[in-house]
């Protein structure tokens, strides 16, 4: 057994098919030895997503983004935490996947085995402005969404009423959507300690 990797970086993406939608590559392990009680986490991954199934009931995945890929992890933290869940890693390594995965079929590519050759890219750019303008990048405000059907339903599959949204983006993810910057990322992911509003916590670390 060995210490487990925890995902605090996010980046607001460069690629022009991602829109600027928040990746996170800021995969470390910072654990030396093995602890007892999990760390606090920003995001969930859904390489590794592990819940009571109760969950579904109050955060049921959208099903109006399909085939999403890149904005999935983001929106599904935000949902998440402003719901009342916390987040954590976890504190060994358990499993492993082959990320790449070079010669072998990506799920974009069934996509268009099911449809047609270049159906994926202009899919992914329409549903990311609904992750977007649920986040409030300024571009994806409501009065600028093309077409307003991409908003179907979005009040039933969003943020949740028990923490704000503001307080996450800030004080947990630490980014800052107006202006497109990780305003301090997650510095308290890298050190292990409970972020802002947890402190009561930080003796279980110590």
């Amino acid at each position: 057994q060995r210490p487990a990797a925890r995902l605090c970086g996010p980046i607001f993406a460069e690629s022009d098919l991602e829109a600027q939608i928040i990746r996170l590559e800021g995969s470390g392990v910072f654990d030396k030895n093995i602890i007892e009680y999990p760390r606090f986490a920003p995001f969930t991954a859904a390489g590794y997503f592990v819940a009571h199934s109760d969950f579904l009931r109050e955060v049921p995945f959208d099903p109006f983004l399909p085939w999403i890929f890149m904005g999935e992890e983001i929106i599904m933290s935000a949902r998440l935490w402003t719901h009342g869940y916390d987040m954590f890693s976890p504190t060994i390594s358990v499993l492993s996947h082959i990320y790449v995965r070079r010669h072998k079929p990506k799920f974009w590519e069934s996509v268009q085995r099911v449809y047609h050759p270049g159906v994926h890219n202009p899919l992914q750019m329409l549903v990311l402005n609904r992750i977007k303008y649920q986040l409030g990048y300024p571009e994806a405000s409501k009065d600028m969404i093309w077409p307003q059907s991409i908003l179907t339903a979005v009040d039933q599959y969003t943020m949740g009423t028990e923490r704000p949204l503001a307080d996450y983006l800030a004080n947990i993810a630490g980014l800052n959507m107006m202006e497109k910057k990780v305003i301090r990322g997650a510095h308290w992911c890298d050190s292990g300690q409970p972020p802002k509003g947890f402190e009561q916590f930080a003796n279980l670390y110590n």
